[in-house]
């Protein structure tokens, strides 16, 4: 029996209550950023990573579909619409997007003020010059939206045909699933490199289309498991057996090991070539206690439960353990999205003084621009350790002389008293820095851990709460459109037979 999802108005309530919750966190981000001179950025952030993380969801169900139809895959046609209705939030990312762009010419926000404004514009090689011009790019990410909506629609219409059976039909179908995933390739890669790499334009990553496309996909997968579920939980897709929620399960533990196999790639390639405009990103992100927490939890999430809880057969084939397991899997990548997008417009400058003993202010600025020229002070305006061991080889060199010429005439002294000795001198240096720190009026945060506005508290999971409300409202309204299935698939009747065996 072929049904039509009923959107009811109860579960339309419930999904405009989490919206309210949503505008809620968005008005406290904002406020709670209105006198920090920092226009608001962890409430731009907040919009970025959220928009940019159920976008992604959205075209891979489309890709994820398309993918099936060029291999002539017969299980999925049960689910086919779960899919492709992923990607009805398109329209109000498209929405946020404008809002986005539109903040990026009036100077609304500081998202990318590291190369949309003029003054740092200068400091990127001419290379990136040219592909960030604020012009150059909000065509791009314009032109993106306009495929993913137009295109996108286009694609799910001639999959989801009535008359899919004509093969004359069928083989159009097949065309624009193979147009759309030449689209998503380009574009996914794209657009990962405009809205998030584009935050810090110092560092780049070979690996990042990648690496989010395994994100998108681990996301996805588990919003299908979940939405698949509560569909049956209701009533509805009752041909839909353990047997597709099995396989629905083994594609996102095959794509949590292809996103661990991509995060490693990126980090370890990163790490072992040791390129300055690589490690830096990593190397200001680690002096933050925040971020070392999240990345630490996103990889043993991301990886360590699929991997510990998800490999066996049985966990893929009980209803209420796989959606447990797709709970955690797609907050563990919004965990890993929140990474990329919220450290560097919620950084914060250090203000301690560059110039130090004996160097003049000119050499000083000079020495500043140099670095911010190579990228290496683009998240904190100081590099700390760098000071601290000017401060302490010019106190070594305004030691007088008198104390040089006794050390040459004293007799030699035991390695346990010269180590004495040397641990007192360090103290007493260490001493008489804090001591001038002190005297001129500023507390010495050398040792103290860099800051950042980046947090993961109450108000990010009440804007999540919304943005997950606004995503479901519409993938419910998509999904409503049609039957539930297509009945006259050319797979259907594989689709209803479907069955996992193991020997």
């Amino acid at each position: 029996m072929v049904e039509k999802f009923e959107f009811d108005s109860k579960l339309k309530k419930n999904l405009i209550i989490m919206m309210v919750i949503g505008v809620v966190g968005l008005i406290w981000a904002f406020l709670a950023g209105l006198h920090d001179g920092h226009h608001q950025s962890r409430f731009w952030s907040n919009i970025l990573l959220n928009v940019y993380y159920f976008t992604g969801i959205g075209i891979f169900g489309i890709f994820f579909v398309s993918a099936n139809q060029l291999g002539y895959s017969g299980w999925i046609t049960l689910v086919k619409r779960i899919y492709m209705s992923l990607s009805g939030f398109l329209v109000v990312a498209a929405v946020f997007a404008l809002i986005i762009i539109g903040g990026v010419w009036l100077h609304y926000h500081n998202l990318y003020d590291h190369w949309a404004l003029p003054e740092e514009m200068k400091k990127l090689a001419n290379t990136k010059q040219t592909f960030f011009n604020p012009t150059f790019w909000t065509v791009r990410v314009v032109l993106y939206f306009v495929l993913w909506v137009f295109v996108g629609k286009a694609v799910i219409k001639a999959i989801n045909s009535k008359d899919i059976a004509d093969p004359k039909v069928y083989k159009r179908s097949k065309l624009m699933a193979a147009l759309w995933i030449v689209i998503f390739a380009v574009t996914e890669s794209f657009v990962s490199w405009d809205l998030v790499m584009s935050t810090d334009p110092h560092w780049y990553s070979t690996l990042f289309g990648w690496y989010n496309f395994a994100s998108y996909g681990c996301a996805a997968f588990a919003m299908a498991i979940l939405l698949v579920i509560f569909l049956k939980s209701r009533g509805h897709l009752p041909q839909v057996n353990e047997n597709h929620i099995h396989d629905m399960g083994k594609y996102m533990f095959a794509w949590s090991i292809l996103w661990s196999y991509m995060w490693f790639d990126q980090f370890m390639l990163q790490w072992y070539a040791n390129l300055p405009e690589d490690t830096n990103y990593w190397v200001k992100r680690f002096d933050v206690p925040l971020f070392k927490f999240t990345v630490a939890l996103s990889v043993a999430i991301n990886l360590g439960v699929p991997l510990l809880l998800f490999i066996k057969r049985g966990a893929k084939r009980n209803l209420k353990y796989a959606a447990f397991i797709a709970v955690v899997v797609f907050l563990g990548h919004y965990l890993d999205f929140f990474n990329q997008t919220m450290f560097e417009p919620n950084a914060i400058a250090e203000t301690k003084e560059c110039c130090k003993k004996g160097e003049g202010e000119a050499e000083c600025c000079k020495k500043k621009e140099a670095a911010l020229a190579t990228g290496a002070t683009v998240f904190y305006a100081e590099n700390k350790t760098e000071g601290k061991t000017e401060d302490k080889a010019a106190v070594k060199d305004e030691k007088p002389a008198t104390d040089a010429a006794k050390t040459e005439t004293t007799e030699p002294k035991s390695a346990g008293e010269a180590a004495s000795q040397s641990n007192a001198e360090a103290k007493e240096t260490k001493a008489e820095e804090k001591a001038e720190a002190k005297e001129g009026g500023k507390e010495e945060e050398a040792e103290e851990a860099p800051k950042t506005r980046a947090s993961l508290g109450l108000p990010e999971l009440m804007i999540l709460t919304g943005f997950l409300g606004a995503f479901l409202f519409m993938f419910f309204r998509e999904f409503s459109k049609d039957t539930t299935f297509n009945e006259n698939d050319p797979y259907l009747k594989e689709s209803l037979r479907h069955h996992v065996e193991y020997a």
